[in-house]
């Protein structure tokens, strides 16, 4: 009875010798987008994982399948994922019970000054032990637990951060091969303009021949005939660039054959429930959003730590000072420990570690908050540079239908023998020289395209779309 009574003293006695534990922190308020942020209102589905695959380029497709494979990032991304799964395997490991087999054989003299009775003291003889070692830390208030979701959390992270660099690798990919092959289409336009404006310099020159025109006139045709050498020349560098860049993010090696195509169709748009979704498509604000998560249950187990740690241990075997009697009965030893740790006086190490966990939780929390501000900026920026270049499209189409209809018209006057074949020419080189911007304004397109498949998440789509939070 007189136990029983006790027990209340006992369990008071204990809490008023721990540290005082803090109160929980507030929940951080994380942000989500609302539509009034974007500057386009949504119209389109969201990017599939394989988005690449929507421009039916196998080239494409072939380089995207060697990049992903072969490219340092990704092997740097996915050892960063290991090391994160062997955190949180060492963390599970060190929680719960612990079972431990241990054999020990010793050979010594034992001291004659000693606690040794003869004739053991004096000699030399062989000791032996066979022994199952038992531990079990009760984790009442969580400190465990909560260690355990706070690396487990990091492995999300890592996870998710493994699926941005995909996205930006992929991305980077397509961007640099659809340079490339709007680069070899500029180049064979610009060599035809080259021929065109030397075709003018050859009739010039004998029209001056045959006294119809004065020299003077072929300066100019001069200088025209020079100046597609040079742009000639700034495009093919740049599409070696576009080439030496593929064969980077491909990891190194020789790149594949490729062949010139024609640039694709451009299709992107932004996704209807672009507000409602962004956060859950985008894996770099997935890998944020985890780690405030991780750090605030890193929070719980610090806090935890305030409070008494109860743990038993046990033991099981043999032990012998003559190993010849190790087997017998006479050897058995066991033993039950219960062991009560009570934070009395730590020298402010327990808050200390509780301020360092909550600094790390709001540094969390800010770059969550920039995450997300990054994400909207990069829709933005994708989606109106995508619109804005393609409402360049219909004038510069127009120019061209009028330009073609000139050179239409030129056609039939020199087949009437009323031209000299000079506009006509003149009329191709302005032709080619706007379908040159048309092939460029489609190469900028693509990018966008790309960049606003990127901004969406490159086909992303977390494992929990859940973006709540525990109370801390």
């Amino acid at each position: 009875m007189k136990s029983n009574k006790l027990l209340p003293l006992l369990a008071a006695l204990i809490l008023s010798g721990c540290v005082l534990p803090p109160s929980k922190d507030p929940a951080p308020v994380l942000r989500a987008p609302v539509g009034s942020e974007f500057a386009i209102a949504g119209q389109s589905a969201w990017p599939a994982a394989n988005w690449w695959q929507q421009f039916g380029d196998s080239q494409l497709n072939a380089l995207m399948v060697r990049a992903l494979a072969d490219s340092p990032s990704m092997a740097s991304a996915q050892a960063r994922v290991a090391q994160a799964t062997a955190a949180a395997g060492t963390v599970k490991a060190e929680a719960g019970a612990n079972l431990d087999a241990n054999a020990q054989v010793s050979r010594e003299r034992y001291t004659e000054n000693y606690i040794y009775p003869a004739p053991l003291a004096g000699g030399y003889d062989t000791s032996g032990l066979l022994e199952l070692d038992f531990s079990y830390d009760f984790d009442f208030w969580g400190r465990n637990r909560s260690a355990l979701r706070a690396a487990l959390g990091q492995q999300a992270a890592a996870q998710a951060d493994a699926e941005a660099a995909a996205a930006t690798l992929s991305a980077a990919v397509a961007q640099a091969y659809f340079q490339w092959q709007s680069l070899n289409a500029r180049i064979a336009l610009n060599q035809a303009i080259e021929t065109r404006r030397h075709s003018l310099v050859e009739l010039q020159a004998r029209r001056v021949d045959a006294g119809i025109s004065a020299g003077s006139d072929l300066h100019p045709l001069d200088a025209d005939a020079a100046a597609p050498r040079q742009t000639l020349v700034q495009l093919q560098t740049q599409r070696d660039q576009a080439r030496y860049q593929l064969q980077a993010l491909l990891g190194g090696g020789p790149l594949p054959t490729l062949n010139a195509l024609p640039l694709p169709a451009v299709a992107a748009a932004v996704p209807a429930d672009l507000p409602l979704h962004l956060l859950a498509r985008r894996p770099d604000v997935a890998a944020a959003r985890d780690r405030v998560q991780s750090s605030l249950d890193q929070i719980d187990s610090a806090r935890a730590a305030f409070y008494p740690d109860f743990n038993i241990s046990a033991f099981l075997g043999l032990d012998s000072l003559a190993m010849g009697k190790l087997l017998t009965a006479g050897s058995r030893e066991e033993g039950v420990t219960p062991a009560l740790t009570l934070p009395i006086f730590d020298a402010g190490r327990l808050r200390a570690n509780l301020n360092s966990d909550r600094a790390d939780a709001a540094l969390a929390v800010a770059q969550y908050q920039s995450a997300v501000q990054n994400a909207i900026a990069d829709v933005n920026d994708a989606s109106v540079r995508l619109t804005g270049i393609e409402r360049e499209r219909l004038p510069l189409t127009q120019q061209l239908e009028a330009r073609q209809r000139d050179v239409d018209s030129d056609a039939r006057r020199t087949a009437a023998g009323l031209d000299d074949h000079r506009d006509t020419l003149r009329d191709q080189v302005s032709v080619l020289v706007l379908q040159d911007q048309e092939v460029a304004r489609h190469a900028q397109a693509l990018a966008a395209e790309v960049d606003l498949i990127k901004a969406l998440g490159g086909g992303y789509l977390e494992p929990s779309a859940t973006t709540t939070t525990a109370t801390h």
